[in-house]
């Protein structure tokens, strides 16, 4: 579940399962998604994360430097590009179906999350 300082009721959008295994790890205390940087509109379950270092906020993942706690959102947001988002479910350790994810995920992403396995189907 997502939380904003706005109330609101959503439909159920998601339904899609990106983890390989029931053994995972989320964020602690949540991470809090910056809703200026993911603009107005859906956030799919499977998108790569990095919390910028200067604004402590998480980002859709584009690289490494500035960043850290790279992560897998593990939930489906919809942002309304103004109010930032609280969320738990953020994936730090275990494994995901990696061709699930709305975007695979980069060399450089892979190397800078060694606690998630990725799985791929041959």
């Amino acid at each position: 579940m997502a939380y904003t300082l706005q109330t609101s009721r959503s439909d159920f959008k998601g339904g899609k399962n990106i983890l390989a295994s029931e053994h995972l790890q989320f964020i602690e205390a949540g991470a809090t998604l910056d809703a200026v940087v993911f603009g107005e509109g859906y956030i799919e379950v499977g998108t790569l994360l990095a919390r910028n270092l200067t604004t402590g906020k998480f980002e859709p993942f584009t690289t490494t430097e500035g960043y850290d706690n790279f992560s897998i959102l593990n939930i489906d947001v919809n942002c309304n590009g103004e109010d930032d988002i609280i969320v738990g479910e953020v994936i730090v350790r275990g494994s995901v179906y990696e061709d699930k994810l709305p975007v695979k995920p980069s060399a450089e992403f892979k190397a800078a999350t060694p606690m998630i396995r990725y799985v791929t189907e041959l």
